[in-house]
């Protein structure tokens, strides 16, 4: 098979799995979406044929069997009931497998005995709504007129106290023993006293079995028509009845020809506004093959790293011509400039994805879940537009997964508590995401029963990791910064879900491993926060180069709010620490060669500062000079510094030179 080929197969099935769950979840929420029936069919039909195509047989059956489900909701003849929907959804986690088998492996092949299950399911869901369906056909009660021959008899009939009807009866399709079945038809009519004065086709033709399936009697009775209707419609194997009282049949027909010329006018017109979308949708699909293309990613991380070493050739360039004062090449210098610029923009961009590639897959494991624990959650996504780079998509998932089933699981309580506490029975989970500056920011937020602070302190000071005089003094973000410690929870008993597995001191983990923060807000009985902050990239950013004692150090622009000369006399001590006021505003000083270590400084009269903003607070940090703004490749400082987090990481200069990167996050 070609690889190519197979490749392309395998992630447009995975956007399709996508799709499917999230119609599911629409139809979940409105069982009488026709559109999303609609479009879940499609889905489903498309998937039925790639599959097909490329030769996995089971894949292409179960997709079959369940696009057959949806035709029958389509066409009104069962229910979308809640049953349903789950038996849906366990189909398109088994399509999933599949997807997943086919790309670790190349087949479709997945347990027998599962597929079997699933299969006869969707079979026995089909049988028992068909039934339901069945007992519910039409019961028309029209005038309608029948021949004089048999009028006459009718007549005769009803000076007995008999009632006259024309009764249809359509067989299901697929019956075996159709001469079998209207025998039995005419034998529930006999046998409740009445008679059968006609039918079409005669009675010789239909024990013969030389009809289709709809048979036409005209039957005298003492019952009503609700009863005959309702003992016809008890036999087996029949779709449908329609019982109508006899007075003016030449009228109904003219009445049915007419609806059958309108439903063939429909019919036509319907054919004719489907065949004109396909045709719209193959102009789009064709656009959309000429104008995007797959990459794979490892070619982007090439691209990038290429890209960095241009930045790096550029910047020594510079610097040279800058040294040997030649100014010959400044015009043809800044065009290189701006043509770096421009590549380093479009390159960067080609690596932006919107975050609801990762959102996207939570709303099914967040109402699997909400089941799973019999609790009620409404589950918002909020900013899933939001952009960040394409090596994040593939890592903050599995942090992202554990949140929210912390806030669903530990977070929000049962229906019965949040009455007994005046909420709501309806816990809300909120998803969100949103740009600030060059930082992406992630949050997940719940109005559950908060973290209690002393729960955490009492943990805590068990464990020897804090005395009681100590936690005393600990703010709330200290205290909560405990949860992100390895096997430090605040219950007593695991559970299935979030007791177990990967823990919150996982979360902290991948977060600064993409040089990130992690943060943790919560008051009791209000709800949590949980707020991740991100770079925009890993790769290239602006920065701004100073000096502390004679070494250089880069503070990334996203972080700086301005730069200015403070002088000494106006900075105070206040709680044991340096401030300045600026604008108004009290403003913490931090002398960045005392964070480093770096003894033997002299006082200054003023003091070049570097104001950072960190959330909505404002922090100063003290360096010797400012060199300037400069484009700077991030190269990590590799395992063995995982325990410096006042550096992000380092940064290749132009003259060769290394430059660490500061972590302003853990710095102040």
């Amino acid at each position: 098979m070609n690889e190519q080929y197979l490749s392309i197969f395998i992630d447009e099935s995975r956007e399709y799995v996508q799709s499917l769950n999230e119609s599911l979840l629409k139809l979940e929420k409105n069982p009488r979406d026709e559109e999303t029936v609609n479009e879940t069919f499609r889905i489903l039909h498309t998937l039925k044929g790639m599959a097909g195509t490329m030769g996995f047989e089971r894949m292409a059956k179960l997709t079959h069997r369940m696009e057959q489900l949806l035709d029958k909701v389509r066409s009104k003849k069962i229910a979308l009931t809640s049953d349903l929907l789950d038996r849906l959804f366990a189909g398109v986690d088994m399509v999933d497998k599949m997807v997943n088998n086919i790309a670790s492996g190349g087949n479709d092949q997945v347990n027998e005995e599962d597929l079997k299950s699933l299969m006869d399911a969707f079979e026995v869901v089909q049988e028992e709504k068909v039934e339901e369906q069945k007992v519910q056909s039409e019961t028309k009660k029209e005038s309608v007129d029948v021949e004089d021959s048999v009028m006459k008899v009718i007549q005769e009939a009803s000076k007995e106290g008999y009632s006259a009807f024309k009764v249809r009866v359509t067989l299901a399709e697929g019956t075996i023993m159709k001469a079998v079945r209207m025998y039995m038809v005419f034998k529930a009519i006999e046998d409740s006293g009445g008679q059968i004065l006609s039918s079409v086709p005669p009675v010789e033709d239909i024990e013969q079995e030389k009809f289709d399936r709809e048979v036409e009697l005209v039957v005298i009775a003492k019952q009503d028509a609700e009863s005959l209707h309702k003992m016809i419609a008890s036999i087996s194997e029949i779709e449908k009845v329609t019982v109508m009282t006899i007075a003016k049949v030449q009228e109904r027909l003219k009445e049915e020809e007419k609806e059958r010329e309108v439903e063939k006018k429909e019919v036509h017109e319907e054919a004719k506004i489907a065949e004109e979308k396909a045709q719209e949708q193959k102009i789009s699909q064709k656009r959309r093959l000429v104008q995007t293309v797959r990459v794979d990613i490892d070619k982007l991380d090439t691209l990038m790293n290429l890209m960095g070493e241009l930045v790096i050739s550029r910047s020594r360039i510079s610097d040279i011509l800058r040294k040997y004062n030649i100014k010959e090449v400044d015009e043809s210098l800044s065009q290189l400039n701006r043509i770096t610029l421009d590549l380093q923009n479009v390159v960067m961009k080609i690596r932006m994805v919107p975050i609801a590639f990762v959102f996207n897959r939570f709303p099914r494991m967040v109402r699997d879940l909400a089941k799973q624990l019999s609790k009620e959650i409404n589950f918002v996504i909020e900013g899933e537009d939001t952009e960040l780079d394409r090596t994040f998509v593939e890592d903050i998932g599995e942090p992202l997964v554990h949140l929210l089933r912390n806030a669903i699981d530990h977070g929000i309580e049962t229906k019965e508590e949040r009455i007994a506490k005046g909420k709501p029975p309806v816990g809300t989970v909120v998803l969100s995401a949103r740009h600030e500056g060059n930082n992406v920011v992630i949050e997940v937020k719940d109005d559950g029963r908060g973290i209690d602070r002393a729960t955490v302190l009492k943990k805590a000071i068990e464990k020897g990791l804090i005395s009681e005089a100590q936690a005393e003094n600990l703010s709330d973000e200290k205290v909560y910064e405990f949860l992100f410690l390895p096997g430090f929870s605040t219950r007593s008993n695991a559970t299935e879900l979030s007791g177990r597995g990967v823990g919150m001191d996982v979360v902290k983990n991948v977060v600064e491993s993409l040089n990130g923060t992690v943060k943790i807000e919560s008051v009791k009985d209000r709800g949590t926060t949980v707020t991740i902050r991100l770079p925009l990239t890993l790769a290239i950013i602006q920065a701004l180069l100073v000096t502390v004692n004679k070494h250089v150090y880069a503070i990334p622009i996203a972080n700086i709010d301005s730069t200015l000369n403070v002088p000494a006399n106006k900075i105070q001590k206040l709680q044991d620490k340096l401030v300045t006021v600026i604008r108004g505003e009290i403003v913490p000083l931090v002398k960045l060669w005392e964070v480093f270590g770096l003894n033997g400084h002299k006082e200054e009269q003023y003091y070049n500062t570097v104001i950072v903003r960190m959330g909505n607070r404002k922090y100063g940090l003290v360096v010797d000079s400012l060199i300037g703004q400069e484009d700077i490749v991030i190269k990590s400082l590799g395992k063995i510094f995982n325990d410096v987090r006042i550096f992000s990481g380092g940064a290749i200069l132009g003259d060769g030179s290394i430059a660490l990167i500061l972590d302003v996050s853990n710095i102040v």
